[in-house]
């Protein structure tokens, strides 16, 4: 077993499960839950930053969630800052957050509790790597939260993302069709979304609108290939994300298993993939890391 496999399995030790529920207040069932969400992307960030220096600079996570990939970036000695502002229906997230951080002898790590649009030099500094991890989708006002990530975005510095690009119309949180090129009229279908604050926060995000972004903004953009397979092989192999997905999916990733064609998948552009990772850079600095 690896050091982040052990990492990962401990953050879902009933151990740990009790003492955020003490410290935080949440059910264990819900600590349980959020705990093994979680920590499935905490392996999924680690390779979405392995072609990014992180060291000898400073590191901003947008949408930190639990903390459980800052904490494990920062044993590896990177300086990094956690935005986090708990809003959108992760509520749960800053007192559960504020648990771990404690149970993880991180508390003296730094905690923005601002939206991503409220990021100034002036008084936060700036930053040489910007990443999230399934994150944008969540944000209300994307262009304006990208607009603010670029204002603390340090000279030669990146960013790195990944989220699902809705031009594919599947939901992943919710393992379900969208409505094509609607996908906000999902819920005059599944009219229980309605009242849902997951679905509410969704914004829709699409591999267009990120590129539309990047050319008003002047910013170069380089998008992976491949992730649509990965996200199939990962339906076997994890189960709690494979538990997350809809049945559907899950017929399809044992039929594309068995049969061999995962490696196909390999081929679909990033375009009409989903999820999707790309990483940004003024185009006056150097090309892209």
């Amino acid at each position: 077993m690896t050091a982040l496999e052990q990492y990962v399995r401990d953050l879902t030790s009933p151990e740990c499960i009790d003492f955020c529920a003490a410290r935080s207040g949440v059910p264990p069932v819900r600590v349980r839950q959020r705990l093994a969400d979680y920590a499935g992307e905490v392996g999924i960030g680690v390779r979405l930053l392995e072609s990014v220096p992180l060291t000898g600079g400073r590191v901003l996570e947008i949408g930190a969630g639990l903390g459980l990939l800052a904490v494990w970036l920062k044993r590896q000695g990177v300086s990094i800052v956690l935005l986090e502002p708990g809003e959108g229906g992760f509520d749960e997230n800053r007192r559960l957050l504020n648990a771990l951080l404690e149970w993880l002898d991180a508390s003296d790590a730094t905690v923005l509790s601002i939206g991503a649009e409220e990021l100034d030099a002036e008084h936060h500094g700036r930053f040489d790597v910007i990443f999230s991890v399934n994150v944008l989708e969540h944000i209300p006002r994307l262009e304006s939260a990208l607009a603010g990530m670029l204002r603390v975005l340090a000279p030669g510095g990146v960013m790195r993302h990944t989220c699902p690009n809705y031009a594919v119309p599947y939901e992943p949180h919710y393992g379900m069709p969208l409505v094509p090129l609607i996908p906000r009229a999902t819920s005059a279908v599944v009219r229980s979304l309605r009242d849902q604050p997951l679905w509410r926060s969704l914004n829709f995000v699409t591999y267009q609108r990120i590129v539309r972004f990047c050319g008003a903004e002047g910013l170069a953009c380089r998008f992976d290939r491949g992730l649509l397979a990965e996200a199939f092989t990962r339906v076997e192999s994890d189960p709690a994300f494979r538990a997350r997905r809809g049945p559907a999916v899950r017929t399809a990733a044992r039929l594309l298993r068995a049969s061999g064609a995962v490696s196909l998948l390999r081929t679909v552009p990033p375009r009409w993939a989903t999820p999707m990772a790309f990483t940004c850079w003024r185009t006056g600095d150097r090309t892209g890391r």
